[in-house]
């Protein structure tokens, strides 16, 4: 059979209407959708935890209308290790402060991008793919890590979020038109490096006028939490004998490079696995490097290709154990129920419905595209569940608001890690040594455009 026909569809509609149990599951679908009528009872109910250890995160963002997971997840991190630091609960860091300099960095490093291939030919693949690429929401640990070295870090407060930085279609779209038509005139320029300088600068007035302009400086009042453990002395004492309503006000005062310098940590201390392979990254235990258009010209995408086993496990427990949320990415049409807020590899009883369903493993299931469609998402662990020296379950922090799931928390299965997860974020020192090793090695170049 080459091409369908009526002939061939009359067989498939013949043997449907042969099973009986195909109507009753055709009206159960019809009336409920297919992922109600799927949903694993069992499997909600065991995800509905309790936690034998969790980092206390606060409530979770919601990134409404933007593709910022990625930079709300890896806030998570930031967020705890300047709180700590700062001994303040529950700080809030400025995603719009980064989300303004990702897109300025993405669009110098595409405009960049055009200059250096404009010796090629206009409808290369290589040509084509930078022109397609340009500007998006989407983004990595990587990219979050290199912004937030690079520029710092704020509190929300200081650049709060605006109604472009929370629906980005418009500022996307605007850009996208600004970027294309600047690709051309840089193409046919004599002098590209002084026309660029030009065109950024009206990225720069665009943004700013949607977003605000960032900080170069600002203040930043907070009452520290007391110390509950630790004992008090003559002056603490002392200080205590303060009006009842006194408040221990601190301020700070500082540039966002040095705020986050002095209560942040380093970034670039951990590394990313990935769980998956494809066309391109076909070898596991393998150094790669993505040539693309880099989100920030010059900083290319770096990651190891591995398998998950009970020794990653085991650095991402320490690592939420030294307090440090886990950054990871997932697909969110893969075994997912948003509204009960649970990542499980049976949550959906699909076998019930249509028969045997078989699974690809990470081995084959990026190189045959097995992706749902709903797109990838990136969240934080922030906690674990564990019974019998084994973990069961992760808690996981996700940015789409406390309406959905668990509060906004998700409880992800321990099979769900194994079989699901596409990468994460691991601070380099807690992984064995045969996956360090990897990091040493020399990267092999990944070009997906050619």
């Amino acid at each position: 059979m080459k091409e369908l026909t009526p002939k061939i569809i009359k067989t498939y509609k013949t043997a449907f209407e042969a099973q009986p149990q195909n109507k009753v599951l055709q009206r159960a679908i019809n009336n409920n959708g297919i992922y109600a009528a799927a949903r694993n009872p069992i499997i909600v109910h065991k995800n509905k935890n309790l936690w034998s250890y969790e980092i206390p995160t606060g409530e979770v963002r919601d990134q409404i209308k933007t593709g910022t997971c990625w930079l709300m997840a890896a806030l998570v991190l930031a967020e705890k290790t300047v709180g700590e630091n700062l001994k303040v609960e529950n700080l809030k860091l400025s995603s719009s402060y980064l989300y303004f300099y990702d897109k300025l960095e993405m669009s110098n490093s595409f405009l960049q991008k055009i200059i250096d291939t404009s010796d090629e030919d206009l409808k290369s693949r290589h040509v084509q793919e930078i022109l397609r690429t340009k500007q998006y929401d989407g983004g990595w640990w990587s990219e979050a890590a290199e912004l937030i070295e690079k520029y710092g870090v704020v509190p929300e407060s200081v650049m709060p979020a605006t109604k472009d930085a929370e629906n980005s279609s418009s500022i996307n779209a605007i850009l996208n038109e600004k970027l294309t038509l600047g690709a051309k005139k840089l193409r046919e320029s004599k002098n590209p490096q002084e026309l660029k300088v030009e065109l950024m600068a009206e990225i720069y007035k665009i943004l700013t006028l949607s977003f605000g302009t960032p900080p170069e400086e600002f203040n930043f009042d907070f009452i520290p939490k007391k110390d509950e453990d630790k004992k008090k002395s003559d002056k603490d004492k002392n200080a205590d004998k303060k009006p009842k309503n006194a408040k221990d006000l601190q301020s700070v005062h500082s540039t966002p490079q040095d705020f986050w310098k002095k209560y942040g940590t380093n970034l670039r201390n951990f590394v990313t696995l990935d769980f998956l392979l494809d066309h391109k990254k076909d070898q596991w235990n393998t150094f790669y490097e993505t040539d693309s258009v880099d989100f920030m010209y010059g900083k290319p995408e770096q990651t190891a290709t591995v398998k998950f086993s009970a020794e990653i496990e085991k650095a991402i427990k320490k690592q939420i154990k030294n307090d440090e949320p886990v950054w990871f990415s997932w697909d969110t049409g893969k075994q997912f129920s948003s509204k009960t807020g649970v990542l499980d590899s049976d949550i959906w009883k699909y076998d019930d419905i249509y028969g045997q369903t078989e699974r690809l493993d990470k081995d084959f299931r990026g190189i045959y595209r097995d992706h749902s469609g709903a797109g990838f998402h990136a969240t934080a662990i922030v906690g674990y569940r564990e019974e019998n020296g084994a973990i069961t379950h992760w808690k996981v922090k996700n940015s789409w608001g406390k309406e959905l799931g668990q509060n906004g928390y998700i409880s992800m299965s321990a099979n769900y890690l194994q079989d699901y997860v596409l990468g994460v974020i691991v601070r380099k020192k807690y992984l064995p040594k045969s996956v360090r090793d990897i990091f040493s090695k020399i990267p092999v170049i990944v070009r997906y455009w050619d």
